[in-house]
Parts: structure tokens; sequence; C-alpha cells
């Protein structure tokens, strides 16, 4: 494995992205908990923050974005809502947050130390008071506050509430689900996924928010494979469930398998609910853009992310080196990506005798990427074509690809298809120009943004389009440049014309689009190669 540094910074990840779907989780399991458990009734009502569940339906029910538009208070590519646009991502540590446990438990129990006198003599006031308590009501009162104290990022209090609130009913799943929460939020991440996970195995109704609330645990620690598994479990379940196709979409993404990442964000796009930095993303699909780590919340997570990222910076030669020198320790999409590097620097006689190693069923943009140019250089010409449009299938994106088929059809004398994919390559270079300076404070660059959604509706990228749109609606407001009630207007519009489109099956990419009209059996040296 390649040893880089990745961003640490725990308390940015902390308030970046996990509070608001801590509030969420505990929200939902509590409902749940509620209705399935057998303890007298509470009002958790008052407690649940927001109106959706783990899977990201609510009481106006996700679909709605695909059907009549959300109003503009709701959405994020899909609504009006500036604070979205900015909001709603992982923005991991890629560490395990070890280091802090042993120091933060001393502190737990200090904290614990000092409130067990004032939470006894609380319960023992309320007892003198009436003569007997209401435990239950106690524990509610108790559970309510942690709660809101948790939401307020005031940790101790929370902390010291829900212990007492243990103390008082140690077997309650409320109680018990709460106080895990309140454990992932002090750092204290292994102790808390046990506590949830033996919950759940007593309660089978929090299942898939446990299964949720776990992962997100796991990605804080670095535990990025298991946190992935978790997530695809609740989508097998419910594959529908949008917050989960977010949260899985940028972990793929912030560890390198950015073509995974852009299936996850389709599908949420085609319910206007993407971000501005998640719609950023779809304009690179298996590379990244030069100097985004530390610009956007999207850092990288492991190795392979951070080689893309240097890539994108202008670092190839050492990352090149990098690899070479992790050996056997390099992930396959490593090995994938070094010799994609060593194709577009002439070095061939690796790249040989790799490609001779691989199963091309399962190989991605990089591995067609560096067999087209081997081929190329064999002048194996239509082997080469075959590759070429092989990685555009898997990534529409690839500038380079383009313009190497371009390159490849001139050689085979189709010069006027050559042509019309030269073209096709400036036009999705400008998508990638435009998009490299949404960001930062360019990122409400109005006019950048019109070009951007123009230029993907030539794309037939209607989806990826309507994102940008929505998202200039909501700057325009914010300039005063047009009106709410315009504003609305347009907006239904937008969703009727998402809603029209996704019934058509329009929102799929066109295979002969995306190859500027080249027949299927293009691929066919491959697809022979391949059967031998």
């Amino acid at each position: 494995m390649i040893m880089i540094e990745v961003n640490s910074n725990a308390e940015k990840n902390d308030r970046g992205f996990r509070l608001p779907f801590v509030c969420l989780v505990i929200a939902f399991a509590l409902s749940i908990l509620v209705a399935g458990c057998t303890a007298q009734k509470d009002d958790v009502g008052s407690s649940s923050l927001p109106e959706k569940d783990l899977t990201g339906h609510g009481s106006s029910d996700t679909r709605q974005a695909a059907g009549e538009p959300k109003p503009p208070q709701e959405a994020s590519s899909g609504s009006l809502k500036s604070n979205d646009i900015e909001e709603n991502g992982i923005k991991g540590n890629g560490i395990d947050g070890s280091g802090d446990v042993a120091e933060q438990t001393m502190r737990d129990n200090a904290v614990l130390d000092s409130s067990t006198a004032s939470g006894g003599a609380s319960v023992q006031s309320e007892q003198q008071a009436g003569g007997s308590v209401n435990v239950q009501s106690s524990v509610g009162q108790l559970r309510e506050s942690a709660l809101q104290a948790l939401g307020k990022g005031q940790d101790d209090l929370a902390f010291q509430l829900v212990r007492q609130a243990m103390r008082l009913e140690p077997e309650n799943p409320q109680v018990i689900f709460l106080f895990a929460m309140v454990l992932g939020d002090r750092h204290r991440y292994a102790e808390a996924i046990q506590m949830l996970q033996e919950l759940s195995s007593r309660e089978p109704t929090t299942r898939l928010p446990v299964l949720g609330q776990t992962a997100e645990w796991m990605v804080e620690s670095g535990r990025y494979e298991d946190a992935e598994q978790q997530f695809r479990s609740i989508l097998m379940e419910v594959p529908d469930a949008l917050m989960v196709h977010h949260r899985l979409g940028q972990l793929l993404l912030q560890t390198g398998r950015r073509t995974e990442a852009a299936l996850h964000f389709d599908y949420l796009a085609q319910f206007g609910e993407l971000d501005h930095e998640e719609l950023r993303t779809l304009l690179v699909r298996s590379q990244t853009f030069p100097g985004d780590n530390g610009v956007t919340r999207f850092d990288p997570l492991n190795n392979l992310a951070m080689c893309r990222q240097e890539v994108a910076d202008g670092k190839a030669s050492e990352v090149m080196a990098l690899i070479v020198a992790a050996g056997e320790d390099s992930s396959d999409a490593e090995v994938a990506l070094l010799n994609r590097l060593r194709a577009e620097d002439g070095s061939f006689d690796g790249v040989q005798q790799w490609i001779g190693t691989l199963d091309m069923s399962s190989a991605g943009p990089d591995a067609w990427y560096a067999r087209g140019c081997a081929a190329l250089d064999r002048v194996s010409l239509a082997e080469a074509v075959a590759c070429f449009c092989q990685t555009l299938l898997l990534d529409q994106t690839d500038v380079d690809a383009y313009k190497m088929l371009s390159r490849a059809l001139k050689e085979q004398g189709e010069s006027e298809i050559a042509k019309a994919v030269a073209a096709r390559a400036a036009l999705v270079e400008e998508t990638r120009n435009l998009g490299v300076g949404l960001v930062g404070d360019k990122a409400k660059d109005r006019e950048r943004i019109t070009q951007l959604a123009q230029a993907l509706m030539k794309l037939k990228r209607p989806m990826e389009a309507f994102g940008w749109q929505t998202i200039g609606l909501v700057h325009a407001v914010e300039a005063a440049a047009i009106t709410d009630t315009q504003a609305q207007a347009t907006f239904e519009s937008i969703g009727r014309q998402r809603n029209q489109i996704v019934k058509s099956g329009q929102h799929r990419p066109d295979p002969a689009f995306v190859l500027c009209g080249l027949p299927p059996n293009v691929l066919n040296p491959v697809l022979e190669k391949s059967a031998e």
C-alpha cells in the first residue's frame, strides 16, 4: 500500500456531515422503537427533528421529485434552498480515531463522576416531592434533553444526561440507541458500533437505522470496505434509499472509485437530489479536477483517490514511482492507473505484459484506455478503436479517450467520423473547463453555470443540465436577479421536464450518441479477443 497522507481533520469532519445524519437516524430509530417496543408510550414526536427516515423518504415522499416538483425549501439540485448546495456530504478523515479514545474515555469518566451526585439528587428530590417517582417520565425527559444537547453540540451535557437515563433504565432500547450516538459523537466508535449491533440483534426493527449509522462510524474510523458493505445491504432491501445513495456515492468517490460513484449520483439526478459538488464530480467521472484537494468536501480517503488527485495536479511521474515502489501491495485499480500513465508516456513494454494477465470483462476505463494506446502503438487500429469506445462507454467524460479515438479513426481513413469525434472531445473538454472553475469563490458564477447547462444539453446529459439550471436559479434569487415567483415557476417547469424525460427513458446515455454514431460492431475486435 502506498503511504500517502490524507485529511485527518476530525473536528471539521464531525460537523461537516455526521451530526445531521446522527440527528436524523436518532429520530428515525426512536420513532421505530416507540412503535415496536413494549415500553410505555412517550412523547418522541417532538424529538424527531427531520420528517425523513433513513431511506430519505419523508412526509412528502422523495418520489415527489420525479413527479410533482418539490417546494423550494426541500431539495438540493432539485430545489431553491442554497444551504443544500453546500452541505450533505461525507468529509471523511481517513483515520481510525483510536488515538483519542483512551483520553476521551478518561474524560468521560470524570464527567460521569461529577454528574453522579447531581443525577442522584435530581431523582431523590422527585421522590421526596411526590412520594414516588415516575421513572418512565424521567427517562423520557432525560432522553429528550440529551437529544437536544447533542444537536446543539453540547457533548458533555448530552453524555451526562444519557448516562443518568441509562442508570434508570439500562435495558431501554431508546436510551441505548441514544447513548451509542453520544459515544459516537465523542469518537468512541468501536464501543458505539458494538452497542448498536447488540441492540439490533435484540430489536430487529432497528436493523436498517443501525446499519446506516454504524456505516457512518466505520467511515469515520477508516473501515471503508465494511461501511460500503453495510450501505449496500440497506440498498438491497430499500433500493430507492436516497440518503444511502448519497453516502455510498460519496464514499466510493473519496476512495477513488469514481465511475462507480457516478452510478449512484446518476440515480439521484433523476430526482433532482444532487448538490453543487456532487453534480460537479459528474463532469470528470473517472478522473478528478486539479487543485480540488482541501477545496471541496470530497477529500481523498485512501491511496487510490490521492493518486488520482496527484495525477490531476500534474504529478503523474511521482504517482508512477510510488505505485511501482509499492509492488504487490498496490490495488488492482492503482495498477490500472499506473499502466494508463505508462501508455500515455509511451512506455508500452510493461503495459503489453500486464494486459495479457487481465480479465477485460471487469476492466475499468483506465485499463481499456491503456490497452487502446498499446493497440494503437502496434498499429492494430480496429482493436484500438474498439478499446477507446469501451473506455467512453464506461466514462463519457474522458476527453483523452475521445482524442485518441479520433486519431485511430483518422489513421483508419475514417476522416469524417474522426472529425465528429474530435468535435465531441472539444465539447466535453468545454464542460470540464467550465466545471474546474465552479469552486470556491467562483462557485456562484451564474454565467458559467448557464454555459455549462447548455453544453450538457448538447451532450444529451439532461439530468445534469437540469441540476445546474436549478442551482443557477438559487444564485439568481440570492443576487435578486429574479423574483421568488419567477424562480418558482422556472423550477416547476424544470421538474416537469425532468419527470417527462425520466418516464421516457431518455435520461440514460445513448451508446450510439456517446460513440458519435459508430455502430455496435465496432466493438467486435475486443469482444472476439475476450472470447478467445
